[in-house]
Formats: structure tokens, C-alpha cells, sequence
């Protein structure tokens, strides 16, 4: 048995473990991750991230063991790692990820807090795995029309724009358009309810662990796309069970995420 030192942080309350990719390298990385992210067997998170040096490196895992390019909530939670370890105190962190670099600039200390340049959304099909764009399009999932927007955003993101968030049917819903046959990747799936122009409440059902408390990119994806339809400004909170994540985007559309991270653990982390 090996003790692994890790922290675990939460964006809003989408949750990680975090630890050096250094003291992970000699496992098999998605087993370990499925194990450490377990909520009953082990510590319990939606993902885990690895700090890789020399570059700064962001190695981020679903829950499922499954390698995203890039997330939003643990890409802060990441920063306040780096910080809180000592590792890189730095107001300004370029951290590359398999999104293409990320700009951090570290706001506050207490709370921790940082702004995230987020580059440019892709709406190129082949991004994000469909065999044609889909804009504000109509489809049928399950004999149910639903009108969806998907592109790239750091990672593959679908948004629907509905009454009300968090209902159960949007829940179900979420499920089956992320494994619905057109997206060859599966999708990320958010459902935005748009309160008024600077306001906007947003759940996410993310690939390879489900409905989470809150997505990052995702809730760049949803605002992003509700200023290009007309249905808020460039400038909005997003209104989540646990807190409170801004965007802002500018003339030439690219988006930026403030948002907090705070650290609930550190330990050691038995693994066998």
C-alpha cells in the first residue's frame, strides 16, 4: 500500500483531488483516478488533476476515468493548489492543457479567487465529433424535439435553453443527449434558464460523471451562447446551488471566467 499525498477542492461544488504528476506517473492514471474519486471506497470527487512540470501542465481525469481536455471550475481549483502548495505563487499562471494554453490571474488570496482567459469557442463539426453544425437546431432525442448549440469550448458543450434549469425531466434529458448517437464524442449537455440580461442559472450534465454542481467551461459554453442568440448580455453571474461564477466577453467574443477555489482537504491517500 502506498500513501499519496493529495488535496481535495471544490469550484462551486464541483470537486476534485489534487495531487503532483510526478507521484502518480508509475500507476495506471485512469484506475487510479476511478479509485481516489470513488465516493464510498475512496475519497469521493467528479475528477481528479495532476500538476506536471516544466511545462505547467493541467492533467485533468473524469471521475470515469476518462481524459477531458480541459475544465473550467478545476482549472481555479488547480491555481489555488499550485498556491497553497507552494508550487507556483505567481499572480499570473500560464497553464497548458489539452485545450491550448490558459491565462489564470490570481485575484485575491482569501477568498481565492482568479480570472480565467478562456480563449475562443470552435463551431467546427468536427470538434466536437457531429457530422454537421448544430446552431440554435431543432433535433429529435427520443421522440422529443429539442433545439441545441454545439461547440467547442475548451471541451465539447451542447446548451438548451429551457423555462427551468434543474428539473428532473432536464436531468434525464441531459443523459440522453450526451449518449445520443450524433455526438460521436458523447457531449457535455447545459441547460440554461436565463433569469434577465445579467443573470442566468445553468445545470450541467457533464460526460463521464453526470449531473455535477457546477461546470466551468460549461458555464462559458451557456453564456457565450445566450449573448450570440440575444438572449442575455456579454457581462452575467451564473447563479449556481453553491456560488456564484462570472463571465464576461468582449467585442471579439472571448470569454473569461471569475470564479473561486476553495481547498477542504489534504491528506494522505491509501492506495493499494
Amino acid at each position: 500500500m502506498t500513501k499519496i499525498p493529495v488535496s481535495k477542492f471544490h469550484g462551486c461544488g464541483n470537486d476534485f483531488i489534487l495531487t503532483q504528476y510526478d507521484l502518480v506517473k508509475a500507476y495506471d492514471i485512469p484506475t487510479f483516478v476511478q479509485a481516489v474519486c470513488d465516493r464510498h471506497s475512496g475519497i469521493g470527487a467528479d475528477g481528479a488533476i495532476f500538476v506536471k512540470e516544466n511545462p505547467l501542465e493541467m492533467v485533468y481525469y473524469n471521475q470515469d476515468g476518462s481524459r477531458a481536455p480541459m475544465c473550467g471550475n478545476g482549472i481555479r481549483c488547480f491555481t489555488g493548489y499550485c498556491f497553497a502548495e507552494g508550487l507556483h505563487t505567481d499572480k499570473d499562471l500560464h497553464v497548458q492543457t489539452l485545450a491550448g494554453e490558459k491565462i489564470v490571474h490570481r485575484i485575491s488570496e482569501d477568498p481565492f479567487q482568479v480570472k480565467v482567459d478562456m480563449g475562443y469557442a470552435d463551431y467546427d463539426p468536427k470538434m466536437v465529433g457531429t457530422k454537421e453544425a448544430l446552431w440554435n437546431t431543432p433535433v429529435s432525442i427520443d421522440g422529443q424535439e429539442v433545439v441545441l448549440s454545439t461547440f467547442f469550448m475548451s471541451t465539447v458543450h451542447t446548451v438548451v435553453f429551457t423555462d427551468h434549469a434543474d428539473t428532473s425531466e432536464n436531468r434525464t434529458l441531459g443523459k440522453k443527449i450526451c449518449h445520443d448517437p450524433m455526438f460521436a464524442q458523447q457531449t457535455n449537455v447545459n441547460f440554461v434558464e436565463v433569469i434577465d440580461a445579467n443573470n442566468c442559472k445553468v445545470l450541467t450534465y457533464e460526460r463521464g460523471c453526470g449531473i455535477t454542481l457546477a461546470c466551468g467551461t460549461g458555464v462559458c459554453a451557456s453564456v457565450l451562447a445566450g449573448y450570440k442568440l440575444g438572449k442575455c448580455s456579454n457581462h452575467v453571474d451564473v447563479h449556481l446551488e453553491k456560488g456564484i461564477i462570472h463571465i464576461d466577453i468582449d467585442e471579439d467574443e472571448r470569454v473569461f471566467m471569475t470564479g473561486r477555489a476553495q481547498c477542504v482537504m489534504r491528506g494522505e491517500y491509501y492506495y493499494d
